[in-house]
């Protein structure tokens, strides 16, 4: 199938980093003892690990065991994918661990029954300088096919201050892993939509953002607000589902650069496909987190508040500068909105599983709920005359007046 194309966000803070797979090499020389890796759970107790590592290790297991058993994406299937990690202090790299190792590797250490957390991981910081200076050579934070042994593997580095969250919007090394490993699952599984084109970056000015388009964007914000949540019916699913289509069946309507229909137009060709791609990433990895951390348990898909985005809160604000507007809302939004959306379709009872055919999720919810023109016109008219429309018309206004 044909691999998306994919502009990546780490999932929860500002600075944007480039999904790309660059294939690394070991370098190293280092004199060569043979481990065999074969039993994820050795019976003698190794020393090789500190808390901090067995505590990434462990958020790690649990993320794969909530894929797994919370069946959060029909064939992904996270527990099995090998990884490279390199923990760093300082910003130096002090140690690496291999999960999944696919071939024998010299020089490695297998860690015991009492380190592994139940994990096939070996101690080996071989090849621990030169998946470093690739990581520093692209976005310092994760890539794809490193090579051991001729093996490719997912690398990412890892430190104390994403392994101990406090704040759930915080971007946890665990979260980041199984949002980013999606984005391979994406690119060997997932088709692309024949109408999807992203943006670059140097590009986003060009995104349609007039203050009716930002006002249908902030009351779908503010109305996707509460979700995810522990239970909800097919039928409320369904209601806040069709909500999502309206307001985003208007925005289409109201596109400027749409030149011949609104599949031409960037809120369909650009936004919708962002919503596709990094929407589910970032439904992977919230799904996740809410099951592996205690602290982000209740955390939601967008956690700004919508009308309220140029204030300062605990001394920051999240939009001072129009480039900022446009960073926000002509990118970030879409993982927010997204994850928000499939995770919908999926508790109305729709298989995400189709969304691999190239599917946005806005025609999913289309096909799906079948809405008939008057529905739509009546349930778009009542969202109008809420006093949240007009919250949100006066924060758009704010936000495209920013310098």
């Amino acid at each position: 199938m044909n691999s998306p194309k994919k502009l990546s966000l780490s999932t929860h803070l500002f600075p944007l980093f480039l999904c790309a797979t660059i294939v690394g090499c070991n370098n190293d020389n280092t004199e060569r003892s043979k481990t065999v890796p074969t039993d994820p759970n050795v019976s003698i107790s190794t020393e090789l690990a500190t808390e901090l590592d067995e505590k990434f290790l462990r958020q790690i297991k649990k993320t794969m065991d909530v894929v797994e058993s919370k069946k959060l994406w029909q064939g992904y299937d996270y527990k099995s994918v090998p990884q490279y990690f390199i923990r760093r202090e300082n910003g130096k790299p002090v140690t690496a661990f291999v999960i999944n190792p696919q071939t024998t590797i010299d020089n490695a250490q297998h860690l015991g029954e009492n380190e592994s957390q139940g994990l096939n991981v070996l101690k080996y910081e071989g090849s621990m300088h030169s998946a470093n200076d690739k990581l520093k050579a692209g976005n310092d934070a994760y890539d794809y096919d490193f090579r051991i042994d001729g093996k490719g593997y997912y690398i990412q580095s890892y430190s104390q201050n994403e392994v101990e969250i406090l704040d759930p919007i915080i971007t946890s090394a665990f979260s980041l892993a199984v949002h980013e490993v999606f984005h391979a699952y994406q690119g060997e599984n997932f088709k692309n939509h024949p109408d999807y084109e992203q943006l670059a970056f140097n590009k986003f000015s060009q995104y349609p953002l007039n203050n009716e388009l930002l006002s249908l964007q902030l009351m779908l914000m503010d109305t996707l607000k509460k979700f995810p949540v522990d239970a909800i019916s097919q039928e409320e699913a369904k209601i806040s589902l069709k909500k999502y289509y309206v307001i985003i069946h208007e925005m289409l309507k109201r596109d400027p650069s749409a030149h011949s229909g609104f599949q031409t137009g960037l809120i369909y060709k650009h936004g919708l496909g962002q919503e596709l791609y990094e929407g589910s990433a970032l439904y992977i990895d919230k799904m996740a987190s809410r099951n592996v951390l205690e602290v982000a348990n209740d955390s939601k898909f967008i956690f700004h508040t919508a009308f309220e985005m140029d204030k300062i809160s605990d001394g920051y604000a999240t939009l001072k500068t129009k480039k900022d507007v446009i960073e926000y809302f002509a990118f970030q939004v879409f993982y927010y909105t997204g994850a928000n959306a499939i995770w919908l379709l999926s508790e109305a009872g729709y298989d995400s599983k189709e969304l691999e055919y190239g599917i946005y999720p806005y025609d999913a919810a289309k096909g799906y709920l079948k809405m008939s023109e008057v529905e739509e016109m009546n349930l778009l008219a009542e969202l109008k005359q809420s006093a949240r429309w007009t919250q949100a018309q006066a924060a758009a206004l704010r936000y495209n007046t920013l310098q």
